[in-house]
């Protein structure tokens, strides 16, 4: 087992769940933070309580378990839904966005106006990655910069949107803090780095290969590719990619090479 697995591995221990309906899950970090995730997506949606109400991050578990989500945060807390965040704009993100405004919700773009938050804006995963940190629970909340039930997407960023991104996740608060990924298990900065240092290799390894004029299949038959890539599978699956998949995830490091190199 990676060292990558095995951290993501400790994480999942850490952290009880509950099921509090069929189609959503709830993790209590602390008195500050719960997490919640849909069966449909494996969104993870932040729920942090405020002095004026609770704030949403990421509110989207599939459209058929929006009003179960909005059951299940007002049975944890007896306060409204005041603000709305989103990670980025991708559907599986923002998608519940309508739902929680018309209950009252306000979708803001900056934590300028929000107590014990900081926002930063990155470009890795899309054109605008937002970076949440709540100094109360100690977590940072990067959407999809950081997956551990998948592999990574750096395409908008390439190779230094990727590294600014992460770099910027880990300068943020302590050795203690809370790395929630746009899907998978919470982790920490440790499986952070080891994350970065896989993508790196990953990169590298393609763009090696692309440049010694080597085609999609040959370079998914490769030993070396196929060990990089069996890093990411942290909950260690039979079959951690469909081969679809795993060409799309070539292709597209591929063009992400070539961009970087002017082609």
């Amino acid at each position: 087992m990676t060292k990558f697995k095995i951290l993501i591995a400790i994480s999942l221990l850490l952290f009880s769940c509950t099921a509090l309906s069929s189609g959503i899950n709830v993790k209590k970090v602390s008195e500050h933070l719960h997490i919640l995730s849909g069966k449909e997506y494996g969104t993870n949606i932040g729920l942090i309580p405020i002095n004026d109400g609770l704030v949403l991050i990421d509110p989207m578990p599939g459209n058929s378990h929006l009003s179960e989500l909005d059951k299940i945060v007002r049975s944890i807390y007896d306060k409204p839904i005041t603000f709305i965040l989103n990670t980025h704009a991708h559907s599986d993100h923002a998608g519940g966005n309508e739902y929680f405004i018309q209950q009252g919700g306000k979708l803001v773009g900056s934590t300028s106006n929000l107590v014990g938050f900081v926002h930063i804006k990155a470009k890795s995963h899309s054109a605008i990655d937002n970076i949440y940190y709540h100094t109360k629970s100690n977590a940072v909340f990067v959407g999809d910069v950081f997956d551990t039930s998948w592999h990574p997407t750096f395409y908008a960023g390439g190779t230094k949107g990727f590294i600014e991104a992460i770099d910027a996740i880990l300068n943020l608060g302590d050795d203690q803090t809370l790395i929630v990924p746009g899907h998978g298990a919470p982790s920490s900065k440790l499986s952070l780095r080891e994350f970065r240092k896989n993508t790196l290799e990953w990169i590298s390894k393609i763009r090696e290969l692309d440049q010694q004029g080597w085609d999609v299949d040959r370079i998914m038959d490769d030993a070396k590719v196929k060990d990089v890539l069996e890093k990411f599978n942290v909950n260690n699956e039979a079959v951690f990619l469909p081969q679809k998949a795993f060409r799309r995830f070539i292709e597209r490091t591929i063009a992400v090479v070539k961009r970087e190199k002017g082609m």
